[in-house]
């Protein structure tokens, strides 16, 4: 039996209503649609958004739109009924297809409706009584009687008798009966004081209605007679008034029918009868047994009807479930607005303006390489694509930095229209050698944009050549670039060599691009510097005058270098920033780094905030939800004059907060508008100086997005002559709930000249030792072993310190082996077998192996991952071990991911080549043990070696044996240092060094010497040895690992509390925010007092290792000091305990003080410990002291309290508020006292989050005026004169 809702009543046939609940149903259906209006004010109510583009071009009847119901104040879903055209206006006559209602607006307020509008059914749906026909009194004039006879129409009376009976009501039900197509016949069932009954047959029992032939007929069913008395008593209850709201219409109430004291009751009644009403119908379609709308704009007179299905439980799910709503699937709305970049979050800067592409069609593009795009599945431009290329294609100098970077097409395809179409043309004028350099930051990337440019089919013109030149002797000098190459790609090491030995062929050069420039920057910084002064003296003679000039730098991050290249070798640059975290480190913004504990937060945002500044100020404050909001906002709003406030439940309110905060506001003027981030990016501010992050963001793409709206006040390197700009700064507040995002946002931190909070340093340096320490179970970085150093350990999975267990190796540390290599991975690591005189253990394997094989060959019958098998190659028969079996489906051969256990190799095999591996060959070890060759690396910055340089050296070395020196081994891998292959003198006793490995490396050019490795393997392993030697260590790191992030932070900003604490006089402290004078250009943000912690500067700041050696010394000096304590007062590393003389403990069975904060009024004091749900808990009250004691993770806390003057023992008491204990303390005499406790206690502090209510109260409030004149100035409500 389904739950309803009646919104509304016409009729017993017309009853419109929604499904609370049913049989299967789902109980989010509700939130479903609640979203979905979110959502669309949300949409509509975007000023980002070209709403001219969402105007229909056209009004057509029973098509579905969004209007703008002025009622709710909201975009609703509506079906138009009809048109009516006035000479002033056009307006429609619309149904609400979620509500009920018909409603008449204006064309203006109509929109289109976007397809992720309609993935939800209607909400509101059509019902009638099923069974009964409605019956009418005929009197006969001539036989002077009156009679009951069945009617097309209902009497007045039996809608109003129905509305009764729904008033009356507490719960309302149906039974479904059949889905057609206009509406759902129903049996509605009632629950007026505790009895059920169904309407249907009360309606026949009363005779206003009489059941139909497909139902009983009145002789064969007496339907029990509901008596009147249930109504009278029910309807007695309601006053006059309230008869008369309910008969009286109204849309202001939304409706559910369960209870008639929730919010939700009474649309049902609020509906006159209304005969003759137009029917309307829902939009459905069957598939998949699952009712949704349809995607495209729907007649809604012209519906698929709903059939009959032999099931009615498959049909009352397929009518009431709806397909889940998801806005995010919407491919298909392309409202896209290019005129403005910033509204899709693009920073443009330019000179000069440049119209950009909306398509491929339409791109700047020559008509093969739009081919080639097509060929790639390139189809859909992105949005820098469509701001960069119409730049990079009219020759202008482009800055790109984008998420794509490392995908050359980005750049590419413009690039190569340019040449192809102006600077090919005027290539003539200069002698030869190449008019254009790509620059790469590795060989890898080097060979893919080469391989994409034979993919172009723009050889024949350009004549693309790759050139790698390594650092051996007179390489630079033989190197050959062709006479026709007009686009050669390389890297900047290379290129520098290149133009020591080859200047001349680089005279007529006018093309420079960049990829991925910010590791060009990093990795090459003095080679790229050689570039760009030899491109701007190339460039800047007179003999180029007439060529074109243009340098493209691609990017994906925005690093320092930048600034120089824009201001010194970009005249009239064209910036596309596509990542909002980048662009705000391109616009300079300062950024503030706040510790705080989330308790502590309003206080310390209080406190950086500055209410009278000396220039006209916007500031947001960020939140994460609307609870958030309104705490801010009723806290800041008592600070400042100028408050504005929006979240997801003002909607309402949005335009008029967008009105007030776009007024011009005079000097001295702070505007505050505190807002959500769903809202703000809806809000379209650009304009704001400072934005406060008071909801942490969770995402750097979400941090970068608040801070676009600071998009106008950001540094402009476009502009020559930028003048004194506004400062801009962003101020992030960090909590201990924010532990798991602290790593992530100090490497976005040390970027900027930002100074970071020692405490965070440090943390984030135990955090990731944490982290490494949770790798038990992962293999050792491969980079570590080959060249000592990881690419970048923040991204790496690999393990990076040494373990006892996992590396402890069965073979020797030390002293000269034979080595056999047979798989050669790359020139400095290779799998092989140890030769042993004695051992011929493998060589008996193998012949016993090709003799049990040479008379049969049994197939695997059952492959299993882990086993062990034979595989057959160029007649020898090797172990393999299956490392994955892929999906076969129904083929019948498919591949196999194994390893040769004795040569070390992976690969693919087929599975018909696997064959059975007897028992016997099982005993003998792995033979392949990994080598490394220590002490050299590749050239050039490169983290893999060259593909010739392998291939030189797996012919030299693959299949010999050599000897080498071992220095160390960690598990399966051997260290040799050096490694040489010896001879025997043909026909003498005489031992030669034919070669050596590491020497035959350098000879390639393409590797140096790393003298660093080997200390770094031996430093390494010597501090592990020494960690497993000292138990102490271990069992910290232990204990470490079972502590959360977000405890290990909170007790890093405990530290700063308890140092502050210990610093100030508990007679002093008074509820203020601190305001010290604010730096030189600083006049917004101001330090809190609880910011009272080291700051250390990223440009010159010693390591975080240091930090916490320094943290241990002064523990040691100060043992008070250093103490740190968890959110439940868990010491943190070694434990010390501080009693209430604060004497330190190490003896652990004592109890735990926990931290306390209090606060006073003129008769009581509130006294909070701070521990969260503690057990076992119980307070004693003295008349001078108090003792409370508890139990929180195993661990005892006590506090004993000697007060400073007398409470009452017989009023005072204690509860629980927030999972916190708060003990209140009846003062015996009125009065403030000057402190709380007789001696001072770095554990009690005053409780600075409490606001005083009656100062609140009366201070002066102020407010934005609706009205606020033609100045548009703000006005003091109170005073009536214009505020500065």
């Amino acid at each position: 039996m389904l739950k309803i809702s009646i919104l509304k009543v016409e009729n017993p046939s017309c009853l419109w209503g929604r499904v609370v609940c049913g049989p299967g149903g789902n109980p989010e259906t509700k939130e479903h649609y609640i979203n979905l209006q979110t959502k669309m004010n949300l949409f509509y109510h975007d000023v980002t958004q070209d709403l001219h583009q969402l105007k229909p071009t056209s009004l057509e009847e029973g098509q579905m739109y969004v209007v703008y119901w002025d009622v709710k104040q909201s975009w609703c879903r509506a079906v138009v009924q009809s048109i009516i055209m006035d000479p002033g206006c056009c307006r429609a006559f619309c149904f609400l297809v979620d509500h009920g209602e018909m409603i008449v607006v204006s064309s203006d307020k109509i929109k289109v409706a976007l397809r992720k509008f309609l993935q939800l059914p209607f909400w509101v749906k059509k019902f009638h009584l099923a069974r009964i026909k409605p019956t009418t009194l005929r009197v006969s004039v001539f036989a002077e009687k009156a009679e009951l006879e069945p009617s097309s129409q209902w009497d007045s009376s039996a809608a109003l008798y129905l509305h009764n009976l729904l008033r009356a009501s507490t719960q309302t039900e149906a039974v479904l009966h059949e889905l057609e197509s206009e509406s759902t016949s129903i049996e509605l069932y009632l629950i007026i004081n505790n009895i059920k009954i169904c309407v249907n047959d009360d309606l026949v029992a009363k005779q206003f209605a009489y059941y139909t032939s497909c139902g009983l007929d009145a002789c064969d069913r007496f339907p029990h007679m509901l008596s009147s008395n249930i109504l009278t008593r029910t309807v007695s209850k309601s006053s006059e008034k309230q008869m008369k709201e309910t008969l009286h219409f109204s849309s202001k109430h939304g409706g559910s029918s369960e209870s008639p004291d929730t919010s939700e009751v009474g649309d049902w009644l609020t509906t006159a009868p209304h005969p003759q009403s137009q029917l309307f119908e829902l939009v459905t379609c069957e598939e998949g047994n699952r009712s949704k709308v349809t995607n495209e704009p729907t007649s809604f007179n012209n519906q698929s009807k709903h059939g009959r299905k032999a099931s009615e439980t498959e049909s009352l799910l397929a009518w009431l479930n709806p397909e889940p709503f998801n806005a995010d699937l919407d491919n298909g709305d392309k409202v896209a607005v290019f005129g403005d970049p910033w509204l899709k979050g693009i920073l443009v800067h330019s000179a000069f303006s440049v119209e950009p592409c909306n398509t491929l069609e339409d791109a700047p593009v020559t008509d093969s390489l739009r081919q080639v795009l097509h060929r790639k599945n390139y189809s859909t431009l992105s949005p820098d694509d469509r701001y960069s290329w119409p730049a990079v294609a009219r020759g202008c100098n482009t800055l790109i930095i984008s998420h794509n970077a490392d995908q050359p097409l980005g750049y590419l395809i413009p690039f190569l229209t340019h040449i192809l179409l102006n600077s090919i043309l005027l290539s003539h004028l200069s002698s030869s050698g190449p008019i254009a350099v790509l620059l790469c930051p590795g060989w890898q990337k080097a060979q893919a944009v080469c391989d994409l440019l034979e993919e172009s089919k723009v050889s024949q013109k350009l004549h693309p050549v790759i050139v790698l030149v390594g650092i051996g002797k007179d390489e630079a000098k033989a190197v050959k670039i062709p006479k026709n190459c007009r686009l050669l790609v390389t890297t900047p090491f290379t290129l520098v060599r290149l133009l020591s030995c080859h200047c001349f062929l680089f005279l007529r050069l006018c093309h420079l691009v960049l990829d991925e420039a910010d590791k060009l920057f990093t990795h090459a910084p003095d080679q790229m510097a050689s570039i760009l002064q030899h491109f701007q003296k190339v460039t800047s003679s007179e003999e180029k005058g007439s060529c074109p000039r243009q340098l493209v730098a691609s990017a994906k991050r925005w690093t320092s270098p930048m600034e120089n290249l824009i201001c010194c070798h970009m005249p009239n640059p064209y910036i596309v920033i596509s990542v909002p975290e980048e662009a705000a480190l391109y616009g300079n913004i300062q950024q503030v780094i706040l510790m705080t504990l989330e308790s502590n937060k309003i206080s310390v945002l209080l406190g950086a905030l500055d209410f009278s500044p000396d220039v006209c100020q916007k500031t947001l404050i960020v939140a994460n939800s609307s609870q958030e909001v309104e705490d801010v906002f009723k806290v800041v709003n008592n600070k400042s004059a100028f408050c504005l406030k929006t979240h997801e439940g003002l909607l309402d309110k949005l335009d008029f907060v967008i009105q007030q905060w776009r007024k011009n506001i005079g000097p001295g003027t702070h505007l505050i508008l505190v807002s959500t981030s769903e809202c703000l990016k809806f809000l379209g501010i650009r304009d704001a100086a400072c934005v406060v992050h008071f909801g942490f963001p969770s995402s750097p793409k979400l941090f970068g997005s608040r801070l676009l709206c600071m998009a106008e006040n950001f540094r402009n390197l476009s502009q020559q002559d930028q003048g004194c700009s506004q400062v801009t700064r962003s101020v992030l507040l960090v909590s201990e709930r924010n532990a798991r995002h602290v790593v992530g946002v100090l490497r976005y931190l040390e970027r900027t000249d930002a100074p970071l909070p020692l405490v965070l340093l440090s943390f984030a340096e135990e955090i990731n030792v944490a982290r490494e320490d949770q790798k038990t179970d992962r293999p050792f970085c491969s980079y570590l072993k080959s060249f000592g150093f990881c690419r970048d350990r923040s991204v790496c999975l690999d393990r990076h310190r040494f373990n006892s267990q996992l590396d402890q190796s069965a073979f020797p540390t030390s002293g000269v082996i034979e080595v056999l290599p047979l798989y050669i991975k790359t020139a400095s690591v290779f799998y092989g077998r140890l030769v042993r005189q004695n051992d011929k253990g493998f060589d008996t394997m193998a012949s016993e192996m090709i003799s049990y094989y040479a008379d049969k060959k049994p197939g695997a019958k059952e492959l299993l991952e882990g086993s062990l098998y034979a595989v057959q190659e160029e007649g020898i028969f090797h172990r393999v071990k299956i490392l994955s079996i892929p999906n076969r489906g129904e083929g019948l051969f498919y591949n196999v991911l194994v390893q040769f256990i004795d040569v070390g190799m992976e690969g693919d095999v087929k599975s018909h080549q696997l064959l059975e591996l007897p028992e016997q060959f099982h005993s003998l070890p792995n033979q392949a043990i990994e080598m490394v060759i220590c002490r050299v690396k590749p050239v050039d910055a490169e983290i893999e070696w060259h593909p010739k340089v392998t291939r030189a050296i797996r012919q030299k070395i693959q299949g010999l044996q050599h000897q080498a020196r071992v220095v160390l081994a960690l598990g399966n891998t051997v260290f040799v240092d050096p490694m040489v292959r010896v001879t025997q003198m043909p026909g003498t006793k005489t031992l030669i060094n034919e070669y050596n490995v590491q020497s035959e490396i350098l000879k390639t050019g393409m590797g140096v010497g790393n003298p660093e490795h080997l200390h770094f393997l031996r430093a390494l392993h010597q501090d592990t040895v020494v960690n497993r030697s000292k138990d102490g260590v271990h069992t910290s790191r232990m204990m470490d690992c079972l502590l959360s992030e977000e405890e290990m932070l909170t007790a890093a900003f405990t530290v700063a509390e308890v140092k502050k604490a210990s610093a100030l006089d508990p007679s002093h402290q008074i509820f203020k925010p601190s305001s010290p004078v604010p730096a030189p250009n600083l006049p917004t943000v101001k330090a809190p007092a609880v910011a009272e912690v080291p700051l250390v500067s990223v440009c010159n700041q010693k390591s975080c290792l240091d930090f916490v050696e320094d943290r241990k010394q002064i523990s040691k000096r100060n043992p008070a000091a250093s103490l740190s304590v968890h959110e439940n007062g868990i010491p943190d590393g070694d434990e010390q305990v501080v009693s209430s003389d604060e004497t330190v403990c190490n003896n652990l069975s004592k109890s735990l003080c926990p931290h306390i904060v209090w606060y006073q009024t003129c008769d009581s004091l509130i006294v909070t410990v701070k521990l969260m749900n503690p057990g076992s808990q119980r307070c004693d009250f003295f008349t001078d002291r108090v003792v409370y004691s508890g139990r929180v993770n195993g661990r005892f806390y006590r506090a004993d309290l000697e007060l400073h003057k007398q409470i009452s023992t017989d009023t005072c008491y204690w509860e629980m508020k927030s999972n916190q204990p708060v003990l209140i303390l009846v003062k015996q005499q009125l009065g403030y006292w000057e402190r709380l406790l007789k001696s001072k206690n770095i554990f009690v502090s005053f409780d600075m989050d409490h606001v005083d209510e009656e100062e609140d109260s009366s201070s002066s409030r102020m407010w934005f005026e609706e009205n606020t004149g033609d100045d548009s100035c703000y006005v003091n409500s109170e005073s009536g004169s214009e505020s500065d």
